[in-house]
């Protein structure tokens, strides 16, 4: 048989370089820059669970955080090889679906009001939210949410889990992997944060 024949698919995939082996992101994503999807799946399996936990913690919605990660797994299949494997992957993708949840939660802001997302089940109020209360309705309702999405995704998403999804600290450190004194720091963090940005309306 002539060493010029044409290799099978099945040959080139990575699954056949490394049979049973942990593959890393980078060699999955060369593979997928060269046009192998098995190589994407295994991308998508591996980075899926983690990154619908971290859109259902910003949107609030499990079925909305659904479709954001298939949006933002077609968007990063499109655009893979202009992506640089000397940077992490998770960063890059986390970025694609965080702004496409920033963008549908721009959306519900501005087609519904307060109290229309407290009929669906949305109550952000939560009692030790304290000056923080009255500047989440009436004409300042826009203010806070312009103040929260620009506030570090490292803060937001704790504050977003305490006072939209109404976890404890415990739920949170489990639902984040980090100790509930991080928890609380970052918390306050996030409403000092909040304080400053919207200091002019508290006076």
């Amino acid at each position: 048989m002539s060493a010029e024949r044409q290799k099978n698919p099945e040959e080139t995939g990575i699954e056949a370089v490394e049979p049973g082996k942990e593959i890393s992101d980078k060699k999955l994503i060369e593979a997928a820059q060269n046009g192998d999807t098995r190589a994407f799946g295994r991308l998508i399996r591996r980075h899926q669970k983690k990154l619908f936990r971290f859109i259902a913690a910003l949107t609030g919605s499990f079925d909305q955080a659904d479709d954001i990660v298939q949006e933002a797994f077609v968007r990063a299949w499109q655009n893979l090889r202009k992506f640089r494997t000397e940077y992490d992957f998770y960063p890059w993708l986390s970025t694609i679906a965080r702004n496409l949840a920033y963008n549908e939660l721009r959306k519900q802001e501005k087609s519904q009001s307060l109290d229309q997302m407290k009929e669906a089940g949305f109550n952000p109020v939560d009692k030790d939210l304290g000056p923080l209360d009255r500047l989440m309705n009436g004409q300042a309702q826009k203010r806070f949410y312009e103040a929260l999405w620009a506030m570090p995704v490292l803060y937001r998403t704790v504050f977003v889990l305490r006072h939209f999804e109404n976890m404890d600290y415990a739920q949170i450190g489990s639902y984040l992997k980090i100790p509930p004194g991080t928890v609380d720091s970052r918390l306050y963090r996030a409403r000092r944060y909040l304080l400053e940005k919207l200091q002019d309306l508290l006076e």
